[in-house]
């Protein structure tokens, strides 16, 4: 998983079992790209903070549901 983010400055630290926690610095430029590669992972990543970028998450999901 570490790999998609690669090119992103980072903070990983590793918490109980196979959980990990991972700060990510990045451009605003980014977010769109990084929103994508976020939810690619599905159930498996769970977006603490910021508050903005949950919400956008939040969002795209809700529109992904009302699709289908």
């Amino acid at each position: 998983m570490l790999l998609h983010f690669s090119h992103f400055e980072k903070e990983t630290r590793r918490l109980e079992g196979d959980d990990y926690r991972m700060k990510l610095r990045y451009d605003c430029e980014d977010e769109t790209v990084l929103l994508i590669r976020v939810l690619s992972f599905g159930s498996l990543v769970e977006v603490l903070a910021p508050a903005a970028f949950h919400q956008q998450l939040r969002a795209r999901l809700d529109r992904q549901r009302d699709l289908g």
